[in-house]
C-alpha cells in the first residue's frame, strides 16, 4: 500500500500497529522492508520524498563541503522513492574476502563479519539487482596471468531504478505501508534512553507532527544522512544517538577515482580489462585494494556532445544546469572539442588505452560528516562534509600504477606514460576536476564493530547502546574496498532481515 503524508489524516498512524518502521526507501530500506513484509511482519516504510524528484525534497540534502574537492551534496544523492538507486550507474561487484580482514598497515581496518557471512545472500541480491550471469574475463594483456594482479570483471545491473521496479509490488503488499513525503525529524526514546518508542515525522504541506510506533526501527537514510540524523537526534541524549564515543560521522570513506596514465599497446585491445592487486602484493607493498581499468581508446566522440561538454565545463552555471538536467555529475576530464578533433588525426587510436584507477580509501577519523550551524526547513542542522585523503591513499594509487606499468613492460604488452600528477615528488590528487575525484560512494560513517569504542553498530547493524535501533546502507561498512557498494548494501539488508525475522 502506498500513502502520502501530505494528504493522510494526522491520526492515521496512531490507529495502526507496526512490527518494524523502516526509514528510507533506497536499496537498503526497500530491500529490508520487502523482505520483512514477505516474512509476515507489519512494516511501515517511510520515505521523505515522493515518487519523482522535486526541489523541495532535494533541498534538504544541501550542505557544505570544506575538505577535499567534492561534488555538491545535492548532485550525488536522490531523495525520492528508490533513493540513490535513481542515480546509480548499475555497476556491481562483491567485496573480496580480504576486504573484511584487518590489515597491519591500515589502522582501524577489519570487519566483525566475513565474506562467508554475506555469501548466502548472493543469489537473492543478484535477482533484486537484475544482474546477468557472471563469466570469467577474457585475457588479452596477460594471457598467462600474473603474480601481482588478478584480472576481474565488473557486472552491470539491468534494473537500475529500484523504486520503479518494485512500485507495483509495494502498492499491492498488504503488510507493507509505504508513506511518501514523510520526513523524519526526531526519534523518541524510553526513560532508560535505550529504546526507540516512536519516530516523529512531518510532511511538506502540514505543520503538525505525526508519530509512528513500532517494535523495531531501522534507519536507511544513506551514508551521509544516517550520521546526520543521529547527530541531530540530541534532544534526549547530548551529542546524538549512538555517539557516546564521538564516532558518528567519522571515517567518511570514498572510492578515489583518478586518471593515472596512458598505455601504448603492443597489440590492439578489443575491450576494457580490469586488474586488482593480489593480497600478497598489497601486504608486501603496504597498499590498499584497488582496480586498474585499462580502456582502449576507441570511442567515437560526437560534435554536439563535445560542444556542450566544452561549454558547460568552462561556466559554472552551465555545468550546474547540465548536471541538473542529466541528474548526474558532468565528466570534464574526458572528451571536449579538442578530443573530438584529435580523434580524426590519430590513426593509431586502437593502440592506445586510458589507465584509470578506483581505489580503497584509508580510514581516517578526521575525514567526517558533521553538523553545521544552518538548519533546514524542519529544524535539523545541515551537514558539513570534511573529506580527507592521506599519504596511504596516494601511496596506494602510485604504487599500484607503477607496478602495473612495470608488468606491461616485462611482458612486452605495452608501455605506460604516467599522468603528470603522479610524477610529482609528493603527489597530490588533482583538482578541481571533480569528474574523476570519487565514486561517489558514501561509506563508513557509522561503521560496524563489536567494540563500541571502534564503531557505531555491532555485527548485526544494531546501534550500540540501543535495544531496537538498526542502521542499513553503506554507512555501516567497516572498510570500503574498491567495489561499488550497492551489491554489499543489498546483501547486508537481506542479512538484517534474517536477523529481525528469522525463518523457522
Amino acid at each position: 500500500m502506498i500513502f502520502d503524508a501530505n494528504t493522510l489524516p494526522a491520526d492515521w498512524f496512531s490507529e495502526r500497529a507496526f512490527d518494524v518502521c523502516v526509514i528510507g526507501s533506497g536499496p537498503a530500506g526497500l530491500t529490508l522492508a520487502r523482505k520483512l513484509a514477505a516474512r509476515g511482519k507489519r512494516v511501515a516504510l517511510m520515505e521523505g520524498g515522493g515518487t519523482e524528484i522535486s526541489w523541495e525534497s532535494e533541498a534538504l540534502y544541501e550542505g557544505d563541503s570544506v575538505g577535499a574537492d567534492y561534488w555538491p551534496l545535492t548532485a550525488v544523492r536522490k531523495r525520492y522513492f528508490g533513493g540513490s538507486s535513481n542515480c546509480w550507474s548499475g555497476v556491481c561487484r562483491q567485496l573480496d574476502a580480504h576486504d573484511f580482514a584487518p590489515v597491519a598497515h591500515h589502522s582501524w581496518s577489519g570487519w566483525p563479519i566475513g565474506k562467508s557471512d554475506l555469501d548466502p545472500y548472493c543469489a537473492e541480491t543478484e535477482e533484486i539487482l537484475v544482474l546477468p550471469a557472471d563469466r570469467p574475463p577474457a585475457h588479452t594483456l596477460f594471457p598467462d596471468g600474473t603474480d601481482r594482479f588478478t584480472q576481474i570483471r565488473l557486472r552491470q545491473s539491468n534494473g537500475l531504478y529500484l523504486g520503479e521496479r518494485y512500485a507495483a509490488e509495494v502498492e499491492a503488499a498488504a503488510r507493507l505501508a509505504l508513506c511518501l513525503h514523510a520526513n523524519l525529524v526526531d526519534l523518541e526514546l524510553d526513560d532508560r534512553l535505550q529504546r526507540v518508542t516512536s519516530g516523529v515525522f512531518r510532511s511538506f504541506e502540514r505543520l503538525e507532527e505525526f508519530r509512528v510506533e513500532a517494535e523495531v526501527f531501522a534507519l536507511c537514510l544513506g551514508g551521509l544522512e544516517n550520521p546526520r540524523f543521529l547527530l541531530n537526534a540530541d534532544r534526549q541524549i547530548a551529542g546524538g544517538i549512538g555517539n557516546q564515543h564521538d564516532l558518528v560521522g567519522r571515517f567518511f570513506n570514498e572510492h578515489p577515482h583518478q586518471h593515472v596514465g596512458t598505455v601504448l599497446l603492443a597489440a590492439p585491445m578489443r575491450n576494457r580489462e580490469i586488474y586488482a592487486p593480489e593480497p600478497r602484493f598489497m601486504a608486501e607493498a603496504g597498499i590498499l585494494n584497488s582496480a586498474l581499468l585499462c580502456t582502449p581508446d576507441r570511442r567515437q566522440l560526437t560534435l554536439p556532445n563535445e560542444l556542450v561538454r566544452s561549454a558547460a565545463c568552462r561556466a559554472d552555471f552551465l555545468r550546474r544546469l547540465t548536471e541538473a538536467l542529466h541528474g548526474m555529475p558532468l565528466v570534464c576530464s574526458e572528451g571536449g572539442l579538442q578530443a573530438y578533433f584529435e580523434q580524426w588525426q590519430n590513426p593509431e587510436r586502437m593502440l592506445t588505452a586510458s589507465l584509470d584507477i578506483m581505489a580503497e580509501q584509508a580510514l581516517d577519523p578526521t575525514s567526517r560528516a558533521r553538523l553545521g550551524a544552518e538548519r533546514d526547513r524542519f529544524g535539523l542542522r545541515r551537514i558539513v562534509l570534511d573529506w580527507h585523503l592521506g599519504e596511504l591513499d596516494v601511496h596506494t594509487i602510485r604504487t599500484a600504477t607503477l607496478a602495473f606499468g612495470e608488468l606491461l613492460a616485462e611482458r612486452d604488452a605495452g608501455r605506460l606514460k604516467l599522468a603528470d600528477w603522479l610524477l610529482e615528488e609528493r603527489p597530490t590528487f588533482p583538482g578541481p576536476d571533480r569528474a574523476r575525484v570519487c565514486g561517489p560512494h558514501h561509506m563508513c560513517t557509522t561503521r560496524m564493530s563489536d567494540d563500541p569504542r571502534r564503531g557505531v553498530v555491532d555485527r548485526n547493524c544494531r546501534v550500540h547502546g540501543m535495544d531496537n535501533l538498526y542502521l542499513g546502507g553503506s554507512s555501516v561498512f567497516a572498510t570500503g574496498g574498491f567495489a561499488n557498494p550497492t551489491y554489499t548494501i543489498v546483501q547486508l539488508a537481506l542479512r538484517l532481515a534474517d536477523h529481525l525475522a528469522p525463518t523457522a
